[in-house]
């Protein structure tokens, strides 16, 4: 799969990764922020807010 991957030309290769980011963006806009609230302390992102 990887010698399939590194033959790919550069065209085939965008072709691909645009799935992948149109996939990734709304789930890293959804998934960080809500891993933040549950990490960070409600006071620590009250001050942070602050600044």
């Amino acid at each position: 799969m990887r010698a399939y991957l590194a033959n790919l030309p550069p065209k085939a290769l965008m072709l691909l990764a645009l799935p992948v980011v149109a996939i990734a963006y709304p789930v890293v806009t959804v998934v960080v922020p809500a891993v933040v609230r549950a990490v960070v302390p409600e006071v620590v992102r009250s001050v942070l807010s602050l600044i």
